[in-house]
């Protein structure tokens, strides 16, 4: 299976390219990259500035991604944007101070082609979440270690051990179903069919009484 890596806010591209030497990286050494699919092209960003945990998107990084969504808008691809810091407020207060600092700059380069981004991925947050952002659906996935735990007011990250979790993503013309798995969940596995739900489980016109 083909692997494209991000790097986040732990990571630094000097030792990322020691270890990956594999993995593209933009004329300006910056670990981004375009990677066409059979869904799509696909949009891997590099949204680190070293010293900070915070997401920082400088002007030769923005215009790396303008070209590359022009190149996608005149090829006619569909674009998916995957990036580590959300470009946006999640309403947890303490990731949301180091989420991407030059929000407003980054939108700025994807507002012209925003009809045709499809799906905007990212992490950082440890924490399930979707939603939609300036008309742009996105989603991420609990982390495979620690885990953001949940809270609205708290001004402190605050980490849990919640189950870690990985995404598996089905995409077709129709659709973006993004599902997201707890991998490690050890909890007992058991049918639903033969049990007091057996009925409902078959559907419309398959319950008693329905």
């Amino acid at each position: 299976m083909p692997v494209r890596l991000l790097i986040g806010n732990h990571d630094t591209r000097e030792v990322f390219r020691d270890h990956f030497p594999d993995q593209a990286l933009d004329p300006s050494g910056f670990v981004q990259s375009a990677c066409d699919t059979s869904a799509g092209r696909f949009l891997l960003l590099d949204t680190v500035l070293a010293g900070t945990h915070a997401g920082h998107y400088c002007q030769e990084r923005r215009t790396w991604l303008a070209e590359a969504l022009a190149t996608a808008e005149r090829e006619g691809h569909e674009v998916f944007l995957f990036m580590h810091h959300p470009p946006f407020a999640t309403g947890i207060p303490a990731m949301d101070r180091i989420s991407q600092q030059d929000a407003d700059d980054f939108w700025t380069v994807v507002a012209p082609h925003r009809g045709r981004i499809r799906h905007l991925f990212f992490g950082h947050v440890h924490r399930p979440m979707a939603g939609n952002w300036q008309g742009i659906s996105f989603s991420t996935v609990r982390a495979t270690n620690h885990q953001v735990w949940f809270g609205f007011s708290t001004e402190e990250i605050q980490g849990s051990f919640e189950p870690p979790a990985y995404g598996v993503v089905l995409i077709d013309a129709a659709s973006i179903v993004v599902h997201m798995h707890d991998f490690l969940d050890d909890s007992d596995k058991f049918s639903l069919h033969d049990s007091p739900w057996d009925d409902w489980s078959r559907g419309p016109g398959g319950a008693k009484g329905a």
